[in-house]
């Protein structure tokens, strides 16, 4: 009987040696998954940025790359994040220089940018940063 309670104790002992590595990891796998999901509705909100673009080809030559944001805002939005202006860049390319006055022919470029804002950040130094972009021909 005696072996019995230092038998207990030991396994309360080994659990409080194994629980911060196992909190580590879950929380590890929800913050990749996060990450997941976030550059999906990224991914998401720049086509649709672009769609717009090319669907409103009259508009991108005047108040259109201004649209094309708010477009892309609205998409994030819709998913439940919030992507700032400022980290919305269109720009038109015409046979590999820009072009913003986005004849028929050129390529509408969309880049979100966003930084990834982990719970587990001891790895980083800063926050990553997330980009992404969509590329759509203007008819």
């Amino acid at each position: 009987m005696h072996n019995t309670k230092r038998t207990s104790g030991q396994g309360m002992v080994e659990f409080a040696l194994v629980l911060p590595i196992l909190l580590l990891l879950v929380i590890g796998a929800l913050d990749l998954g996060r990450a997941f999901y976030m550059k999906v509705v990224m991914e998401n909100a720049a086509r649709e940025g672009a769609y717009y673009m090319v669907y409103n080809p009259d508009e991108g030559k005047a108040g259109g790359f201004t649209l094309a944001k708010a477009e892309t805002q609205i998409e994030a939005e819709e998913s439940g994040y919030t992507i700032l202006s400022e980290d919305i860049e269109v720009v038109c390319m015409q046979g590999g220089a820009v072009d913003n006055t986005c004849p028929s022919g050129s390529t509408v470029i969309v880049t979100v940018r966003t930084e990834l804002d982990l719970v587990i950040d001891v790895f980083f130094e800063d926050q990553p940063e997330l980009v992404s972009d969509a590329r759509m021909l203007i008819p």
